[in-house]
């Protein structure tokens, strides 16, 4: 390939390629080689063809004394033969040839094979017969010939070889031909010479060809940069101007008229800096005073009126030297930045507005609330959270949502007053600065107000849709002085506010900010409990009241904290349930009371409680397969005890994992059964082989009819239905006889035994007689 001929060395093999590029590839890049090397040979053609034409006359001279036959038609012969070419060159040079054919390059080699040949008649013919002084002339032609010829033909490569071939193998055939032993040597000379000065003319033809491949990738390159500097003249957002010592412009792109605002003739006519001066006053004359300085300038902005539409430019430019070192005027660069101003603005108003609402987003409230601390006036910071919204976005869709949170937030807007500051902080969460306030009473006033409100319809679309809020408040200075700190605390209230009820209103205060506290420690400590071996279950028996025989045990979670000592099921076990750890406890727990259950217990049911957020995850069968497995408990023994309120959220869900559960062999509990929402509905759907009456009848049965018939009604119903039932909480003798009047099958409580560690429930259980020892340890 042409293109790869630059990057050859000078060997055999690149002579070989070289020559075949040039006498028989037909394409355009080899086509433009023939033609230059052509010119060069084209070049000294004429002062080669006056040689010839002078060395025939000057060998006819040097035999003028006894002119030999033939020897005058020999020289004009050659003569003519050299005008002809002259002529010929002269005609080629008139015109510009930038391709030469195949065809022509080897008429050429051809026409400079006859001529050698011509040539090679006069050493032949007239050299053996010659005086000495004949012969020097001849020999010295010869050689000259020879090596002039050779190099002056080297452009074309089988020319240069065919016409030094020839002259060397007449001179050999013209010394033989003497018959003088004593030239032998000379022949071998010129057997030496004669490739010598051919290897030479090759490696003058290579460097040429070489030389001529790097210009034609120059070249293209150079007309490649040209098209990339044409197009990006002509669409690029950047224009290019260069102007003379007189100030005027000598070269500029096509859009920096349009960028302007100007005609191009302006451009041309006019010093660059006047026009500069009349689209951005400020600007010419900051241009103009900083060529006077004679430093390089960058990136200096200026704007242009564009029909009443603003766009932005940057300036940049440096000075020009000659190669003498001289100033000859500056060049540079004029950029439109009109889409990477209106880029940036948006960036910094996204950066600071919730996208959704218009509203402020976190970081903007985080400076406002700065700014409104560090001028000491009192204020406060309202976190609002929107209630039961992702019931409203999972049943409508998020696009109806979006809308919903839309339009809390303009009512918001709407409600504050002129100075406040509302802002998303994500999600259905908002926030409120309030400032300036008289006292804390008006922030609980201000709030009330927007609690009120907020619970009004909202018209999204074709929909009316009511939503709740909860809020929670921090006051400054009076709680804190610091932004972080204020975020924190009022998140803490509306923790607060969310666990009484929701729709309500929280203000923080040291015990909530202690109660914060004390649930941070519980949930670090809880993610180390685990490690730490702080979890433990405790005991708690199953009396079957016919037989007074203890029948089962329930497992139950307890855990001594290292700092804040044993914290209760009730305080613990809801923190892991939010932060997501209920998984592990639930999975740590299921295992180990089957562990125990089939290892210390075997003569026991074992009951064990799962966690609404635990069974509706999905990951309670598999748990419950893997603890039944590694333990090898009997399914049959195990019973899992589920609260009413799993059927709140998703009942469709939590009857399939029921399903799921029960498919396992294992027992499933209706937990403080009576105390919920639509458990009969549910009872019906799914038969549990349990349930457990909550304590809270129990207690009530000695002393309220009404509480004995409604455990009366609920057992005779699981009895019709084939459950077992079980009362909770039976602390006396006499709630004993009114739990076996009503015809319970099972009871647990402090009567017999409270909750118990392992050992401790092992020697309970031997040393076991009734209901009296329970009353005796209660």
């Amino acid at each position: 390939m042409p293109s790869q001929f630059a990057r050859s060395g000078f060997n055999l093999e690149s002579l070989k390629r070289g020559i075949s590029i040039l006498y028989r590839d037909g394409g355009q890049l080899a086509s433009e080689w023939r033609a230059a090397h052509l010119a060069s040979v084209l070049r000294v053609t004429p002062f080669n063809m006056a040689a010839n034409v002078g060395s025939a006359v000057l060998m006819v001279w040097s035999f003028h004394r006894r002119l030999p036959e033939g020897l005058v038609v020999w020289a004009a012969t050659v003569s003519g033969m050299s005008l002809l070419t002259l002529l010929r060159c002269w005609r080629a040079c008139r015109r510009k040839v930038l391709q030469a054919s195949i065809r022509t390059f080897r008429r050429a080699t051809w026409h400079a094979c006859l001529l050698a040949a011509a040539w090679a008649v006069m050493p032949v013919l007239w050299f053996p017969h010659g005086t000495p002084d004949e012969q020097i002339t001849i020999a010295a032609l010869t050689t000259g010939m020879l090596s002039a010829g050779a190099f002056l033909l080297s452009p074309m490569p089988i020319a240069s070889l065919a016409y030094g071939g020839i002259y060397a193998a007449a001179a050999i055939i013209a010394l033989l031909r003497t018959g003088d032993s004593s030239l032998f040597a000379t022949v071998a000379l010129m057997a030496i010479y004669a490739p010598t000065v051919l290897i030479g003319a090759m490696s003058s033809w290579h460097k040429a060809t070489v030389q001529l491949a790097v210009q034609g990738q120059i070249a293209r390159r150079e007309r490649l940069v040209a098209l990339l500097l044409q197009d990006f003249e002509e669409q690029a957002n950047e224009a290019l101007w260069e102007v003379g010592a007189d100030r005027r412009l000598r070269h500029f792109s096509p859009r920096l008229a349009e960028f302007l605002g100007v005609g191009e003739s302006d451009l041309r006519s006019r010093r660059f800096v006047d026009v500069l001066a009349d689209v951005a006053p400020h600007l010419g004359a900051a241009v103009d005073d900083i060529r006077a300085k004679g430093v390089a300038f960058r990136d200096v902005r200026f704007s242009v009126d564009h029909g009443g539409q603003a766009r932005h430019f940057r300036i940049s430019g440096k000075r020009v030297f000659d190669e003498a070192g001289h100033a000859t005027g500056w060049r540079g660069i004029v950029t439109d930045v009109t889409a990477e101003n209106e880029h940036e603005r948006r960036l910094v108003e996204l950066a600071h507005t919730d996208s959704l609402t218009g509203l402020a987003n976190r970081t903007t409230l985080r400076d406002s609330l700065g700014r409104r601390l560090a001028s000491c006036v009192r204020g406060a910071l309202l976190t609002i959270d929107l209630d039961h919204f992702k019931s409203i976005n999972d049943a409508l869709g998020h696009s109806v949502g979006d809308e919903l949170l839309a339009a809390v937030g303009a009512r918001l807007h709407q409600l504050v007053r002129v100075d406040d500051v509302v802002a998303r902080m994500g999600g259905d969460e908002f926030a409120v600065v309030m400032a300036p306030l008289r006292d804390a009473g008006e922030a609980e006033r201000l709030a009330d107000g927007l609690l009120s409100r907020l619970r009004e319809p909202y018209q999204v679309g074709s929909r009316r849709l009511e939503v709740g809020a909860s809020i929670g408040v921090a006051l400054w200075p009076d709680h804190a002085g610091k932004a972080e700190d204020l975020l924190l605390q009022s998140d803490v209230a509306l923790y607060h506010a969310k666990q009484l009820g929701r729709g309500r209103l929280a203000i923080y205060d040291a015990d909530l900010g202690a109660r914060a506290q004390r649930r941070l420690q519980i949930e670090e400590g809880l993610r180390e409990s685990l490690v730490r071996g702080e979890l433990q279950l405790f005991w708690q028996p199953k009396v079957a009241t016919g037989s007074n025989r203890i029948v089962g045990a329930e497992a139950l979670l307890r855990w001594a904290h290292p700092e804040l000592g044993a914290v209760p099921p009730s305080e613990f076990i809801p923190i892991a349930e939010e932060c997501g750890l209920i998984h592990e406890l639930g999975a740590w727990a299921l295992r180990e009371a089957c562990r125990v259950g089939a290892e210390v217990l075997p003569q026991l049911s074992v009951a064990v409680n799962v966690s609404t957020v635990q069974l509706l995850s999905g990951h309670l069968p598999g748990q419950l397969r893997d603890a039944l497995a590694s333990t090898a408990m009997t399914p049959s023994r195990l019973e899992l005890e589920i609260t009413e309120s799993v059927f709140l959220d998703d009942p469709v869900h939590a009857l399939e994992q029921l399903e799921s559960i029960r498919r396992h062999g294992v027992r499933l509990a209706l937990d403080d059964f009576g105390t919920g929402y639509s458990s009969l509905a549910f009872l019906r759907r799914f038969p549990f082989s349990t349930i457990k009456i909550d304590r809270s009848f129990v207690v009530d049965m000695p002393s309220q009819p009404d509480a004995r018939l409604m455990v009366n009604t609920i057992v005779l119903m699981a009895d019709a239905m084939g459950m077992h039932t079980v009362c909770e909480g039976v602390e006396t003798g006499q709630q004993l006889t009114e739990v076996i009047h009503a015809g319970c099958q099972e009871y647990q409580g402090y009567l017999a035994s409270p909750p118990l560690p392992i050992e401790a429930f092992l020697e309970f259980h031997r040393s076991w007689r009734g209901a009296a020892w329970g009353q005796q340890h209660a």
